[in-house]
């Protein structure tokens, strides 16, 4: 007898590792089995004849042809689309018209006397630096571009500038006889205006934002030289209830500066009498006969730089018929960089002197520091801090080469470099721009007159303003194209090139990510499993 024995011999598949291992190489990369499969199913279109099993060679090149350049194609289209859209993201579109002349209000009027300074033979005479920067104060205001060449200075002391202005100034009394607001007379208009320095020195300004809800405290500081009680009238709020951004506030009243005009006739003119003094004086400056230069703006900006809308001589009036022109943002760009869409709103741009922000102020601003860095000092009308000198007439190059870059039609070469870029200014979100007509007529008042109150003489200019229309010209910055108009056109482009739509890129993503992933998981899980050899023996 003799006894059998089974013996079993288990043996076990084990991996095989290194570089040489085609099992390794091929574990984790798609084969053609499997790139046919995803041909024969995506919604792709070409994909399908190229992975199509038993085809000629030629064919797969023909298609393989087609689709590289359809991919391009589409490629610089998408590309093209994209660039622009980022290159021209706003454009300016007339909306419908929600606004007339009752929400805006009417601009301000600021006024500047030819005579700046007045009993200038009776200064007081000080110490010999007092009298030589005073004198060279005068020459400023009197003879801007004549100046008196025996006297002139790099810098004038504050205190000396504010000296001159308290105690030689031409008073808006001597300036302004009668104000009408529509059918309101206004009874000392002076009370109601505010003093203000500009390019073309001292003036006067009505239906201005009163100046402390205007300047930051060291700008009013400057302006201490002035009577400013005129301002606790018009300002017995603690803040405006005006701004250009938010409107007039519902709490608002009539009185409220600034003040508004109901229609667009004659009858809801604003008029302004003044009085000019045509007879020649040693005591004023400058020694010429006056007249008024009139300047309309924005009541939340200060009127430096701002060209002047008309120019007021005696025995004449001026009819100045006014429209409104409003820029507003649409919302659906408010979210953006204010470099993208190319305008600040109130709360993204801080200015040192000014409370409301404006292109102007900013701009303002911009030079009055250009011109410290490069003069040390500032120009009489250009903001400042309390401390910093008043630039004197050696300055005056100065002043003017930091303002136009040192630019002259007969340099050889083009000087394009500009402080002014350094300051990234841009206009408010939010803007109102006025625009005008003048017409003038000359008037014998001492014969033609048939007004008995206020007494018209030859030395008076009489000044109508006025809307034209009652509606308000609104002009919208809104996108060219929104993210979602983008979006649908690059998929479009990818349906018209490729026949494929959001649901095709998540296709590819199943079809070689996750499907991938875990089919060959799987394969690998059923590898390695043990499996058993039995042998008889």
């Amino acid at each position: 007898m003799f006894n059998t024995r089974e013996k079993i011999i288990i043996q076990r598949h084990r991996p095989t590792f290194g570089p040489k291992s085609p099992k390794y190489k091929s574990t984790w990369i798609p084969t053609g089995s499997y790139l046919r499969e995803f041909s024969s199913i995506t919604s792709l279109h070409g994909i399908m004849y190229l992975g199509e099993p038993k085809r000629p060679l030629l064919e797969r090149i023909f298609w393989c042809g087609v689709m590289s350049l359809v991919i391009t194609l589409c490629g610089l289209q998408i590309y093209q689309l994209f660039n622009n859209w980022l290159s021209s993201r706003t454009i300016l579109a007339l909306d419908n018209n929600k606004y007339n002349i009752w929400n805006l209000p009417f601009p301000a009027i600021t006024f500047c006397s030819d005579i700046q300074l007045r009993n200038i033979s009776n200064k007081s005479l000080k110490d010999d630096v007092f009298n030589k920067e005073l004198e060279d104060a005068i020459n400023i205001l009197c003879h801007e571009f004549d100046f008196d060449r025996d006297v002139t200075l790099k810098y004038i002391d504050p205190k000396i500038w504010q000296y001159l202005i308290q105690y030689h100034k031409v008073m808006c009394t001597e300036i302004v006889s009668t104000l009408y607001w529509i059918h309101d007379e206004i009874q000392s208009p002076c009370n109601f205006i505010q003093p203000i320095i500009t390019s073309f020195g001292l003036c006067y300004s009505i239906n201005m934002v009163p100046l402390r809800h205007l300047f930051n405290d060291k700008y009013l500081q400057t302006m201490s030289s002035f009577n400013l009680t005129q301002t606790d009238i018009i300002d017995k709020n603690n803040e405006t209830k005006w701004t250009p951004e938010m409107g007039y506030s519902q709490n608002s009243t009539s009185f409220d500066i600034p003040w508004r005009v109901t229609g667009d006739t004659v009858e809801n003119a604003v008029r302004v009498l003044f009085t000019l003094n045509n007879k020649n004086s040693e005591d004023n400056c400058p020694k010429s006969d006056s007249g008024l230069t009139l300047i309309l703006h924005n009541p939340a900006e200060v009127p430096i730089g701002i060209q002047p809308t008309a120019y007021v001589k005696g025995n004449t009036m001026l009819s100045i018929s006014l429209s409104v022109t409003l820029f507003r943002t649409s919302p659906k760009i408010n979210t953006w960089e204010p470099n993208l869409r190319h305008c600040y709103f109130q709360h993204e741009k801080k200015l040192k002197f000014f409370k409301i922000y404006t292109l102007q102020h900013c701009e303002i601003e911009c030079r009055a520091n250009i011109t410290y860095n490069q003069c040390g000092c500032n120009a009489y009308y250009q903001p400042r801090d309390p401390e910093v000198p008043v630039c004197g007439t050696s300055k005056f190059d100065c002043i003017r080469e930091s303002s136009t870059i040192n630019y002259s039609i007969f340099d050889k070469e083009v000087k394009t470099s500009n402080n002014m870029e350094s300051c990234k200014c841009l206009p408010p979100c939010m803007d109102i721009r006025y625009q005008h007509n003048t017409v003038e007529f000359s008037r014998n008042w001492t014969t033609n007159s048939t007004v008995k109150k206020p007494k018209l003489t030859e030395n008076t200019a009489v000044v109508t303003m006025y809307f034209n229309k009652k509606t308000v010209v609104d002009i919208q910055k809104t996108p060219l194209m929104p993210f979602n108009d983008l979006l649908g056109n690059i998929g479009g482009l990818f349906g018209l090139f490729l026949g494929c739509s959001i649901v095709s890129f998540f296709e590819i993503i199943y079809f070689f990510v996750i499907r991938f992933y875990f089919n060959r998981r799987n394969q690998n899980k059923a590898k390695s499993k043990v499996i058993p050899h039995f042998i008889i023996e």
